[in-house]
């Protein structure tokens, strides 16, 4: 089901959060950075909101994120160079 909303999602979740969605993943990606973590893995990636933020901010690790549906496996920074 969530293949077939995935394109509208995120526009969506930030309209309806009122962008607290925004705000809450710019606090896990200030938080986890500074760990200096090499590697970083999002489980239940959804549509990779949170990986793709954590590569742009955390260059120098790896990201990962993963999600039982079947378009959001991604391995991070590749996916910012598409």
């Amino acid at each position: 089901m969530f293949d077939n909303i995935a394109p509208a999602y995120d526009r969506l979740n930030h309209t309806l959060s009122l962008s607290v969605d925004r705000i809450w993943r710019r606090r896990v990606v200030r938080i986890v950075g500074r760990l200096h973590p090499r590697r970083v893995l999002d489980m239940a990636t959804g549509t990779g909101d949170l990986a793709v933020m954590m590569a742009r901010s955390i260059p120098e690790a790896h990201i990962k994120g993963v999600d039982s549906v079947s378009y959001t496996h991604l391995t991070l920074p590749t996916i910012l160079l598409v």
